[in-house]
């Protein structure tokens, strides 16, 4: 009987075993989380609710998502590996020094315009490809809108005071 020396060939399972171990570490964290909110006044326990409740719904759907690509086989796995495999080391650190840059900033210039310079920035390190304006227009105006909705979900609805610089 010949044995076939590609080990993924007919390997079907978990797509990234080490990234859905971590997402179910993060939605029972989740989990203890909400558990813990019993103590804190209602008004005090609903950012870590929603934090904890947006924590648990996206891992969850990563469980799913690696659990999905695992039982379609390689050739979706292989598609999904080449993704990582075309990042480089250069853009993974620019990216780190962005997120510094940015936590840096939130004081002098507000968190708003601090975390939309960063939105800029990392956009333009992420994007391998060719933008049409078309696309570079949709993607400002979506970044901008759903950065606006966070700014305005944890400032007016949650009430949670927000870093005030330069600007707001």
């Amino acid at each position: 009987m010949a044995r076939n020396t590609d080990a993924s060939a007919g390997r079907r399972g978990l797509h990234d075993p080490a990234g859905t171990a971590v997402a179910v570490l993060f939605i029972a964290l989740g989990v203890l989380l909400i558990t813990q909110t019993g103590r804190m006044t209602p008004m005090g326990s609903v950012f870590p609710i929603t934090i904890s409740v947006a924590m648990i719904v996206l891992s969850a759907v990563l469980v799913l998502r690696n659990v999905i690509i695992g039982f379609r086989g390689t050739e979706a796995a292989k598609e999904d590996d080449g993704a990582a495999e075309r990042g480089s080391m250069a853009r993974r650190i620019l990216f780190l020094v962005v997120m510094a840059a940015w936590v840096a900033l939130i004081p002098f210039l507000g968190f708003f315009v601090a975390s939309l310079l960063a939105f800029f920035a990392i956009m333009a390190i992420a994007t391998h490809e060719r933008v049409t304006m078309r696309e570079l227009a949709i993607l400002t105006a979506v970044g901008v809108a759903i950065l606006l909705a966070f700014y305005l979900l944890m400032a007016n609805v949650l009430l949670i005071p927000m870093p005030r610089g330069l600007f707001f």
